[in-house]
């Protein structure tokens, strides 16, 4: 008899104690926005208890810079005349760019070059043979703009050369502003990672012991151009719609906290 009349009462207890986690659990996924809740872990030593706490944070701001990739070829009967060809659009392109590029050469890159012989790979109809015999010359180039606002300017003005090709452009961050989204994505995951510890500690006063950052990315948003790639004409500059968006940083911490018991 008296087993049976405890039997429910235990029943009441255990379900008690599983509504009472829940709750905390609920409790402190609400209470702590943005904050990865990863590896919070809890440990005490002679009085003293320590937290390990998990989290992230992000910072979102508007590109001041531009880059543009670009395509230059150029074509001759031998690889020297190609060559020099190449190097007379080189030369335009530079010229064009100059003041966009405050002057500094060292924005504009050459990631690939590429010379080759294009002969025999036309067809031949009734009319006679129709295709390109002689030698070709490429570069692809990478140019940073400085100042985001110069970018469709700077993709008008190489619109009026031969042989020149943007191929494509994106805002980018500069190295100022990738340092300083960084430091305030760093801001916001400390925020987050203290808010969550102070939740497992009961709101007890803490003590940054380590911190480790464990990666933080970089999300740039695609590029848009109004009338897409633009291909030399040779007349009048094409000017095509740029929109820089908004780029993200995103820091991940570990923050390991000390903390008096109670």
């Amino acid at each position: 008899m008296k087993d049976k009349n405890l039997y429910p009462i235990l029943v009441v207890l255990v379900v008690a104690v599983l509504v009472v986690q829940i709750i905390s659990v609920m409790q402190l996924n609400n209470l702590v926005s943005g904050g990865a809740v990863g590896k919070n872990i809890t440990t005490t030593t002679k009085g003293v208890g320590y937290v390990t706490v998990s989290a992230t944070g992000s910072a979102s701001t508007q590109p001041t810079s531009g880059m543009l990739y670009l395509s230059v070829t150029g074509k001759g009967g031998t690889a020297a005349a190609a060559t020099a060809n190449l190097s007379k659009a080189l030369i335009q392109v530079n010229a064009s760019l100059w003041n966009y590029l405050n002057h500094n050469s060292s924005l504009m890159q050459t990631t690939y070059y590429n010379l080759y012989n294009q002969s025999g790979n036309g067809y031949y109809y009734p009319s006679g043979y129709v295709g390109y015999n002689g030698f070709v010359a490429s570069e692809q180039i990478t140019v940073t703009v400085p100042n985001i606002k110069n970018v469709s300017n700077a993709i008008g003005a190489l619109s009026l050369i031969n042989n020149v090709q943007v191929s494509s452009a994106s805002a980018t961050l500069s190295s100022a502003q990738t340092t300083a989204l960084r430091s305030a994505a760093f801001t916001d995951a400390l925020q987050n990672a203290t808010a969550q510890a102070s939740i497992l500690t009961g709101n007890a006063a803490l003590s940054t012991q380590n911190i480790t950052v464990g990666y933080y990315n970089f999300y740039p948003i695609p590029y848009a151009l109004g009338s897409g790639a633009v291909q030399a004409n040779g007349g009048t500059a094409v000017n095509p719609q740029f929109y820089s968006g908004t780029d993200s940083v995103t820091e991940s911490i570990t923050v390991v906290f000390s903390y008096t018991k109670k």
